[in-house]
């Protein structure tokens, strides 16, 4: 069975590429109630430089949201960077699939699992 960070099993998208996931964020000061219904509406993940760094990420973790967490669940077409943590993926940009505009990293997504709302 293929990890998060490898093309789902039998996940091809429309235009023929591979759907990555499941991921998941869990419910924290910004990913909040607001920000999850955002996500739902917009198809998108928004991402600002971590800590430790001066490039926009979208992190996530990798694998399916826990049962009876709260956070969301969500595939994407957009490969995770190479070299990182198998746990806790990253998407930086800009590259093929990640847009970066106003010291945000994007990128496109089917959130499968709301469990903030």
């Amino acid at each position: 069975m293929p990890g998060a960070t490898e093309p789902a099993a039998g996940a091809v998208t429309a235009a023929g590429g591979h759907r990555f996931g499941p991921f998941h964020r869990l419910e924290s000061p910004s990913q909040t109630v607001d920000v999850a219904q955002l996500q739902e509406r917009s198809g998108e993940i928004w991402g600002r430089a971590p800590y430790n760094s001066h490039v926009p990420k979208v992190q996530a973790y990798a694998r399916p949201l826990p049962e009876g967490a709260r956070g969301i669940e969500f595939y994407t077409d957009v490969a995770v960077d190479s070299g990182g943590h198998p746990l806790l993926v990253e998407w930086s940009g800009p590259r093929l699939g990640v847009r970066v505009e106003n010291d945000f990293a994007k990128i496109r997504c089917v959130i499968t699992q709301n469990t903030q709302g």
